[in-house]
């Protein structure tokens, strides 16, 4: 006896044991934590760990993750001894998987809106915006004499000539229309 097969009449064989798959639990929860245990029929224990590893992620990295390789290690444990029979065989429901994964998908899509108005958005604004549109305008230096509002490198060229052409007296008034040339770019 090899404790896979039960054992049958004689004359009659015996339908075999239904089996997990450790390597698909675990691949399970290695993607999606509590996937697995889902997979094994322990769809209340998969939700669980699901949320317990997001809220642990979201607190401190640490403890998710914790979290989340436990989850891994039960999914490929608790398939492994459900094939030796050390626990009873849950079947494997796919409308519990399919729900499972749209739960988790709504879940950190709803988590990414949350972190995005709470923390991306405000410190955006903090910063001003990033509008990166009207770099062309680089060369809009206004007192530059003849520069033209193209932006193009000439114009630039024009702006490090002229700072070079400055008096060598250090004149606040060259120092002043060089801050407000640069003010106007």
């Amino acid at each position: 006896m090899d404790g896979k097969m039960p054992v049958g009449f004689p004359g009659y064989s015996a339908a075999p044991r239904e089996q997990k798959s450790q390597l698909i639990a675990g691949t399970c929860s290695t993607f999606l934590p509590g996937l697995g245990q889902v997979y094994n029929g322990e769809a209340a224990k998969g939700f669980a760990l699901f949320i317990m590893t997001l809220v642990g992620l979201v607190i401190f990295l640490i403890p998710g993750l914790i979290v989340w390789f436990y989850a891994l290690y039960n999914a490929y444990s608790t398939a492994g001894k459900m094939n030796t029979g050390e626990i009873p065989f849950r079947e494997t429901r796919m409308l519990h998987m399919i729900l499972f994964i749209v739960f988790a998908i709504a879940v950190v899509a709803i988590a990414l809106v949350i972190v995005y108005v709470m923390v991306i958005s405000p410190l955006m604004s903090q910063f001003g915006s990033l509008d990166m549109g009207n770099i062309g305008n680089i060369g809009n230096m206004g007192n530059m004499g003849n520069m033209g509002n193209t932006g193009n490198s000439a114009d630039i060229n024009r702006l490090i000539n002229n700072m070079g052409n400055m008096s060598n007296t250090g004149n606040s008034n060259d120092i002043n229309q060089l801050i407000n040339n640069l003010g106007n770019i």
